[in-house]
């Protein structure tokens, strides 16, 4: 595996034109909205890449390679704090290769689904929008924010872009109040060209009081203000993201499988 410089990232921007899956997550590393890397077989190989950004990996290339697959896996399972991953296959032809490189415990074989947005049915949804229960606030998430978040409830956030002014001056977010600290956030977690992908927690404590409906409408709002498209995936067996996007102008369009360790 060779670590690509980031100054060669554009040279891979066809190969992440092509991706089935993934594509996110590659063109966030490739703008340099986060801190991800890219590794290729040979220093001069842009026909194949594996893309890792905080957990979230995607093989691309169009033609699999088995021998970087398992190269890939075993970089995954040495690295130092990798406690979770989701790994995207770029292409199906991908996932027999990666099923005979998975060494690891607990990886599984699950799906995933990716949605369209429809900004009518958003709109017809507000009709119906619940305010939020007593003592908690809505308030937009800035640096100072994603940088709480970081040190201490929810510290995978900031590890999403590359700095929190970077995120302030271009991400979207909102979080959901009480006290003084954060008990529901929704936000951009990845950034490709005018799609913002959301990222959305409610923390311990504060679940089934509609907050990660409020924190999504407002990031929703949020996007459309300002020219973005909101984009939704999860995955297929967790109902609550599911419904909560269905309920929210989104519509299940494909279903993709990855590989998750958890």
């Amino acid at each position: 595996m060779h670590a690509l410089d980031p100054r060669d990232f554009p040279a891979l921007t066809p190969l992440r034109d092509g991706l089935h899956a993934g594509t996110e997550i590659m063109a966030a590393v490739l703008s340099g909205h986060t801190r991800g890397r890219i590794f290729t077989p040979t220093p001069r190989d842009r026909g194949t890449a594996f893309v890792y950004d905080n957990g979230f990996c995607v093989l691309a290339g169009a033609v699999p390679d088995a021998v970087f697959a398992r190269s890939c896996m075993d970089w995954l399972r040495r690295h130092a704090g990798q406690d979770f991953f989701i790994l995207y296959p770029g292409h199906a032809a991908w996932e027999p290769v990666i099923e005979q490189g998975v060494t690891m415990a607990a990886v599984q074989k699950r799906q995933r689904v990716g949605f369209s947005f429809d900004p009518v049915r958003f709109a017809a949804a507000q009709r119906a929008a619940p305010l939020l229960p007593p003592g908690y606030r809505l308030v937009p998430m800035d640096a100072a924010l994603l940088q709480q978040l970081g040190d201490g409830p929810y510290p995978f956030a900031a590890g999403m872009w590359a700095s929190a002014a970077l995120f302030e001056r271009e991400g979207v977010g909102f979080c959901v109040l009480q006290g003084g600290q954060v008990a529901s956030l929704c936000y951009s977690v990845f950034v490709n060209g005018l799609r913002h992908d959301a990222d959305i927690c409610t923390l311990d404590g504060h679940l089934r009081q509609g907050l990660a409906r409020a924190v999504a409408t407002a990031f929703i709002g949020g996007c459309l203000q300002r020219g973005l498209t909101p984009g939704w995936d999860c995955f297929r067996h967790n109902q609550a993201s599911y419904d909560l996007a269905r309920s929210l102008g989104f519509a299940p369009s494909h279903e993709f499988s990855v590989y998750a360790r958890e």
